[in-house]
């Protein structure tokens, strides 16, 4: 995202916590979240709901380190931990911030992002994509928004495996590495026409014995 497009949380600290607390916020406009990580205590805000809005429509998806601006203080360095969304309305109900200390180890869920056309899918074969994610562990300054597969060379029957991912080495993958990411399928004609001759040959049988 470019600099100038610059976005932040802002927030302030609140008292009180409890279901109670939440809903009233919500009401009010207000958006109950968390900051915590491994060097401070759990600290309980809340937030201008259109202005967290403003911010998730513009960089939902993106993995990046956030300055979360609380009333009075120093920016945090945050990551986005979790977003809690209403089943209906699809707004946010909750959200966790994680206080990112560069030069400590941090651990995320990046998403993995397909390109190209394979090999196979263009003989007719069908992509099955497994994973859209993977835990990552790096330190903040290497941290990765995504992980781009190109699978433009995956033949019918191939596939990309965790330890295919092309990521560097001060990425460490957190999942199995045999674990399939995607695989083309054989062509479904193929199938088809595959139980097309074993039925050809069951019926052949059958009037054969009949006779």
């Amino acid at each position: 995202m470019a600099e100038a497009e610059k976005l932040v949380f802002k927030a302030r600290r609140r008292e009180k916590t409890g279901k109670g607390i939440a809903r009233k916020l919500r009401r009010e406009k207000r958006l109950p979240a968390v900051l915590y990580g491994p060097n401070i205590e759990p600290i309980p805000l809340d937030m201008d709901t259109k202005g967290v809005l403003k911010v998730l429509r513009k960089a939902a998806d993106e993995v990046r380190i956030w300055d979360l601006e609380l009333e009075g203080e120093e920016p945090h360095k945050v990551i986005i931990r979790d977003v809690q969304i209403h089943p209906i309305s699809r707004e946010p109900l909750h959200v966790d911030f994680y206080e990112v200390t560069y030069g400590q180890l941090l651990r995320l869920e990046v998403p993995i992002r397909i390109v190209g056309e394979s090999v196979g899918v263009k003989r007719g074969g069908i992509l099955e994509v497994l994973m859209d994610s993977v835990e990552i562990e790096c330190y903040p300054k290497d941290l990765i928004e995504e992980i781009v597969v190109d699978i433009s060379s995956l033949e019918e029957e191939d596939a990309i495996f965790v330890r295919d991912l092309p990521v560097g080495d001060e990425i460490k993958i957190l999942e199995d590495p045999d674990q399939p990411v995607a695989v083309v399928s054989a062509p479904a004609v193929a199938e088809t026409e595959e139980g097309e001759e074993e039925e050809e040959a069951e019926e052949a049988a059958a009037e054969e014995s009949a006779e």
